[in-house]
C-alpha cells in the first residue's frame, strides 16, 4: 500500500466536518473530546461521533448515516486503545477513510503509544492526552479549519481535564472476560531461575477464576494457588506450569503443559499464553485454564478404570511412540552423509518427549498407581502374570536405556530399545485385551445370559 498519497485538500465549504472513530467502550471519552472541539472551533467545524444521539436521529439509519458523515468529513480523528485498534468497525471506518484520502488524526489514550500502533496507523502522526498532544491536536484541526488564532492554555487545560476523566472512566470499566484465566506476576526482573514461582507472587484473577481453586475472589498468593493444588492427588500441572514460566521469562521455547488440573469445578488444562512486562519490571503471566471433558479415570476407582486407562495408553503408545518416532528413527539411520550427531540429538529428544507425554498423560488421569504389584493383581492367571512381569521388566530396561545420559544413546541403541519396547506394547495388549473381555463377561453380563 502506498505511503505517499497526498490528502485531499480541505473542502472549501464551512463549516469543516470532523468524524470521530471509536469503539462502544470509548463513548465517554468521545464525547468529551467532541465537547472540546466545538466549544474551541465553536461553528467554524462539525464533529460526528455515533455516541451522540444528535449525530443520529432516532429511527435513521446508523450505516448509511455513518457513510454519509465519513464521505462528508475532512479528517478523521481514530481514538486509539489497545482495544480500539483491532476491532472490525473502527477497521472498516480507517479503511473508508484511507482510501477517500482524508487526512487521519490518530489520538492514543489508556496505555496505547504512538510507537505501538499498528499499520497503517503507525504512518500518520498521532497524537495524546498530554497537554503537547491536545496542543498539537488544536493546530491539526485549526489547519483543517482556517483557524489563525492561537489556543486558549487555560481552554486546552481545561479540556485535557474533561478528558483525562473521561479515559480514567474508560479503564474502569468492568471488563467482559469469557474465559477462566488467572495472571500470575512474578517480581522484577521478572524471570525465574528455577522452575519454582515466589511462594509470594500475586497471583490476580476474576471471581469466577478463583472457584477454580475454592476461593471466592482475589487477588491470591501463588502459595495459595499451591495449597488449593494440594487438596488433589495429581499436582503434576503445577510443576509443568512452572516450567513454562521459567522458560518464557528466560526468552525459551517452551511445550505446553500436557497436565490436567481436576479441581472442584471441573477438569481444566492450563495454558501459558502471554507475557507481559510492566514499567517496574515485573512480569504478568496469564495462564488460561481450558476446560476439557476429560476426567480423570481415578474416579472409577476399581480394577476396569486402571485396566482401560493402561489399555487407552497402549494404544497411544503404538500410535505416537512406536510407528511415528520409529519411522523418523529409520529415516535417520539410512539418510548417507548426514550430520550424524545432530540427527541422533533430533531423534532423541523426539523419542524422549513422545515417552513422557504419555507418562504426564497418564499421571494426569489417575494413573498414579501404575505400581506392579497394582498391575500384576489385575491378572488371575499365572501365566499372564508370568508374561506381563517379563514384559514390564523389559519395559524397565529399554526406557533405562532411552534415557540414559552417561553415555546418552546412539541411533543404534535407540533402535533397540524401541524393538524392545514394540515388544513389550504387544505382548501387554494382548494379554491385557483379553483379561478386559473376561472382566465384563464376569461383571457385567446380563443374569439372564449367565451359564
Amino acid at each position: 500500500m502506498p505511503t505517499n498519497r497526498i490528502p485531499r485538500a480541505a473542502p472549501a465549504r464551512s463549516p469543516q466536518q470532523l468524524f470521530i472513530s471509536h469503539i462502544s467502550e470509548e463513548a465517554g471519552v468521545a464525547l468529551a473530546l467532541q465537547a472540546m472541539l466545538q466549544e474551541l472551533f465553536g461553528g467554524a467545524v462539525e464533529v460526528f461521533t455515533s455516541s451522540d444521539t444528535k449525530s443520529i436521529e432516532a429511527g435513521a439509519n446508523w450505516l448509511e448515516v455513518v457513510q454519509s458523515a465519513l464521505e462528508q468529513a475532512s479528517a478523521l480523528i481514530v481514538l486509539c486503545s489497545k482495544a480500539s485498534v483491532s476491532r472490525p468497525w473502527v477497521q472498516f471506518e480507517l479503511g473508508a477513510a484511507w482510501m477517500e484520502d482524508i487526512p487521519i488524526i490518530p489520538v492514543c489514550h489508556s496505555g496505547m503509544k504512538p510507537a505501538d500502533l499498528p499499520m497503517p496507523l503507525s504512518l500518520r502522526n498521532a497524537t495524546a492526552f498530554t497537554p503537547e498532544g491536545v496542543e498539537r491536536l488544536y493546530r491539526a484541526v485549526a489547519e483543517r479549519a482556517g483557524c489563525t488564532r492561537e489556543p486558549d492554555p487555560a481552554a486546552l487545560a481545561r479540556h485535557l481535564q474533561a478528558l483525562q476523566e473521561a479515559e480514567t472512566g474508560y479503564r474502569a470499566q468492568p471488563l467482559v472476560q469469557f474465559e477462566t484465566a488467572i495472571d500470575i506476576l512474578v517480581p522484577p526482573p521478572g524471570r525465574l531461575a528455577a522452575p519454582l514461582i515466589p511462594p509470594e507472587a500475586v497471583v490476580e484473577l476474576s471471581e469466577e477464576s478463583s472457584r477454580l481453586f475454592g476461593y471466592l475472589g482475589g487477588p491470591l498468593t501463588w502459595r495459595q494457588i499451591q495449597d488449593a493444588a494440594a487438596r488433589i492427588k495429581d499436582q503434576r500441572w503445577l510443576k509443568e506450569l512452572q516450567w513454562c514460566v521459567m522458560l518464557a521469562g528466560n526468552g525459551k521455547s517452551f511445550r505446553p503443559v500436557q497436565a490436567i488440573y481436576h479441581g472442584p469445578e471441573g477438569s481444566y488444562q492450563p495454558q501459558l499464553s502471554k507475557r507481559e512486562t510492566l514499567p517496574d519490571g515485573t512480569c504478568r503471566y496469564h495462564v488460561h485454564f481450558v476446560e476439557t471433558v476429560v476426567a480423570p479415570l481415578a474416579e472409577v476407582d476399581n480394577d476396569f478404570g486402571l485396566l482401560a486407562t493402561l489399555m487407552r495408553l497402549g494404544l497411544r503408545f503404538r500410535y505416537e511412540v512406536i510407528e511415528k518416532c520409529g519411522r523418523d528413527l529409520r529415516v535417520k539411520m539410512l539418510m548417507p552423509g548426514a550430520d550424524a550427531a545432530a540427527a541422533t540429538a533430533e531423534v532423541r529428544q523426539l523419542l524422549r518427549g513422545a515417552v513422557e507425554r504419555i507418562e504426564n498423560d497418564a499421571l494426569s488421569r489417575g494413573a498414579q498407581n501404575f505400581d506392579r504389584a497394582s498391575v500384576l493383581d489385575l491378572f488371575e492367571d499365572e501365566a499372564d502374570q508370568r508374561a506381563v512381569s517379563g514384559a514390564m521388566l523389559a519395559w524397565d530396561a529399554a526406557r533405562a536405556s532411552l534415557f540414559a545420559t552417561s553415555p546418552e544413546p546412539g541411533l543404534a541403541d535407540m533402535q533397540s530399545a524401541l524393538e524392545a519396547m514394540r515388544e513389550f506394547n504387544y505382548t501387554f495388549m494382548v494379554i491385557g485385551s483379553r483379561r478386559y473381555h473376561e472382566m465384563i463377561e464376569r461383571a457385567w453380563k446380563p443374569p439372564g445370559k449367565r451359564a
